[in-house]
Order: C-alpha cells, then structure tokens, then sequence
C-alpha cells in the first residue's frame, strides 16, 4: 500500500497567485476609496469623523492585504519545498541544503567515529572529559536533598506584612457604569461661531492676521483642486488628472506651512475648541443655575476644565510630523500619476511609498491623539473615582 504525504505544488503555486491577485485588487480597491474619501466635498466635524474612521478602516485593510501577500508568499515557499523534497533519493540537492532535510547537524556525534574530543572511552562515555574522575555519578541527585522552598502563603508576612490584604487586587474597585445623556463633546454650532470669533480676532493683528488669510486661501486652493479632479473623474476625463497634479505642486508643498495638519493648523484648531469649550461651558453652567441644580453646576465646570485641558494639550503636542508625510505622500503620488500612463510597474512602487508615507503621519498623530484625548481622562475618572456630584443611580 502506497501512502502519499504533501500536497499537489502546482495546486499550492495556483492558490498563491491568487492570493497575490486578490491582495493587489483590495489595495486598489481601498486606495480609491481613500483617494475619494478625501477628495468629497463634505466639510463639518462629521466629515472629520467620517474621514477619521475611514483612515481608520484603511489602515485595517491595509494590514490585511500585507497579510494576504505573506500568506501567498508562504504558499509559494511550500511548494517549493514540496517539490524539492519529492525528489528521489538520488538526485543532487541544491548548495548547502537550505531546507535541512539532507544534513546531520555537526554537534550530533558520528556513531561509528564520533568528535575524539567530546566523547569518553570505555565505561566512562561522557565523564572523564566533563566532569573529571572525580563527577559524582548522578550529578542531579543531590537536588532531592535541598530544603524546600516556602509556598507564597508562607511569605505574605515578609512581602506585605501581617496587615496585608488577603487579596490585594481585589481593594481595587470595578468600574462605574457611564452614566447615560451627559455630552461632552463640543457643539458643532458652537465650535462654527468660535472660528468666526477667532477669524475677527486675530484678523486685527498684522501679522497673525496675515498668516490667517493665506492659510485660508490655501483651504480654498486645496478645495478648488479637490473638485476640480472630481469633476475630471465623473465627466470621464480622468486622464488630465496628472496635469491637475502638476498645477497642484506648489499647493501641496505649501501645504507643510500653511495645510490644517501644519504646525499653525493644529495650533489655531486648538485655539477654536479652547474658545468653543468657554463659550459652551458657560452655557452649561447658566442652565445648571437656571434649574437650581448645583451638581450640575459642578459636572458643566468640570467637563469644562477636561475640554480645556485637551484644547492645550493639542496645542502643545502641535509638531510638523503630519503635515510632512501628508505633503510627502502627496508629492509621491503626484509621480506616481504621472508615470503610472506609462508604466504602471513603475508606478507600483511610487504607490506603496505614497501609502508608507502617509501612514506614518496617521500613526503618529493617532497616537497623540489617544494621549491627548480629554474625554477618555473624565470617563475614567468618573468610572474609578466616583463623585458626589455624578448622577447617582
């Protein structure tokens, strides 16, 4: 009876290139979808949202297209060494034996010869050359005689005292439930008016107001270009894309000092929720007042110190590393359009830098973000450190 082990290789090398197909088509699938994600006219903090989680999908994806090609890539070595391993007995192997299947590895000993320097002669084997004529015969027995090690109840006086709780963790209390109807984040109404505020404010001021206006005009430029190739796209002229691309250059690397993701950006973004949250948390605390409710009072006061905390933390935590793979990634593509009508393999590389590129900077900012993110800090103390304030029930 003949038993066969393995798997068909040319079954394996199929299902690999699959793999491969499959993982270039979702990149590309999930590439458009990005690319029209942020080319949409949608503005307003569900927009942000949007694009937000969408990043946040892309970046999922991504990872798994990675994976798929790993995969794919595992198949392919699988069967190669399939191949190679069913090959008869005779015939020549490649150098040096990669897959370690035809080699006896040196420090296994030749029964028939054996390393002169590792083995003993006689009764004595191993011995005289390890331990001398003077190794007690079972080295390991005298572990039998050691004293035993005392069990962790044994040690509770010396680790902790005889005062110590029974079960230290169990002193740590379980989380609060959050309570339901209380909104922290900012109004969108709110937040539109405090830009305005700011926009007239600091519009007084020479040079600040000067910067303003230009980051303003580069919004506008960014928006134009936006959907202009939008329009292309739908009217079926999506091959001038790459000339809209190279009118767009100067724009793009401006976009380094004057784009929302800049170090200004993300100062002036701070700038608007610290005006937002004192013109909300002033809200707030009227109607508490209005209704006689004093804890309320306190809970619109301290969600107001929370928002405020985060508004000068995302000023403080403002650095360049956004807007610079932004710019980089958008530059990148920028050649890719342009040689892609030529040489799409050219071009693929161009892609996978310009996908690098710009995760790097949603990383970064994704991980400032969840140290810098306020609410997290007001629910955790709300769930550990409840208040007499909190709404009780």
């Amino acid at each position: 009876m003949n038993t066969f082990w393995g798997s068909e290789t040319e079954a394996v090398t199929e299902l690999s290139a699959e793999f491969a197909t499959g993982a270039a088509q979702l990149e590309a699938v999930i590439t458009a979808a990005a690319r029209a994600v942020h080319t949409a006219a949608w503005f307003g903090p569900d927009a942000t949202d949007h694009r937000r989680r969408t990043a946040e999908v892309v970046d999922t994806v991504v990872r798994l297209v990675e994976r798929l090609r790993k995969l794919g890539e595992l198949l392919e070595q699988e069967a190669a060494e399939q191949d190679f391993c069913s090959q008869p007995e005779t015939a020549p192997g490649p150098a040096g034996d990669p897959l370690g299947v035809r080699m006896t590895p040196p420090w296994i000993p030749d029964p028939a010869v054996g390393p002169p320097l590792l083995r003993g002669t006689g009764d004595t084997e191993w011995g005289p050359m390890i331990g001398g004529p003077f190794m007690h015969p079972d080295p390991l027995r005298f572990v039998d005689r050691l004293p035993r090690l005392p069990d962790l109840e044994d040690l509770r006086p010396m680790i902790g005292g005889p005062f110590m709780h029974q079960d230290p963790l169990r002193t740590i209390p379980a989380p609060r439930p959050l309570p339901e109807g209380e909104e922290f984040a900012l109004d969108p109404e709110i937040l539109a008016e405090a830009q305005l505020d700011r926009k007239l404010g600091l519009g007084a001021i020479p040079v600040v107001g000067a910067v303003q206006t230009l980051m303003g005009v580069h919004s506008g430029m960014g928006q134009l270009f936006d959907r202009t190739e939008q329009n292309l796209e739908e009217s079926g002229l999506g091959a001038l894309t790459p000339a809209v691309s190279m009118v767009q250059l100067p724009h793009t690397i401006s976009s380094a000092i004057l784009g929302s993701d800049s170090v200004p950006g993300q100062m002036i973004s701070g700038i608007d929720q610290g005006l937002a949250n004192a013109m909300q948390t002033s809200e707030e605390v009227s109607s508490a007042i209005g209704d006689g409710d004093l804890a309320g009072i306190v809970r619109a006061g301290e969600r107001g110190m929370y928002r405020h905390a985060g508004a000068m933390a995302d000023i403080l935590a403002a650095t360049p590393v956004p807007a610079l793979s932004r710019t980089a990634s958008e530059l990148i593509g920028t050649g890719a359009d342009l040689v892609e009508p030529l040489s799409p393999e050219a071009a693929a590389p161009l892609r996978t830098a310009e996908r690098s590129t710009l995760e790097l900077g949603q990383t970064w900012q994704h991980s400032v973000d969840a140290i810098t993110e306020s609410e997290r800090y007001y629910d955790l103390r709300r769930q550990y450190l409840p208040t007499p304030w909190d709404p009780q029930g």
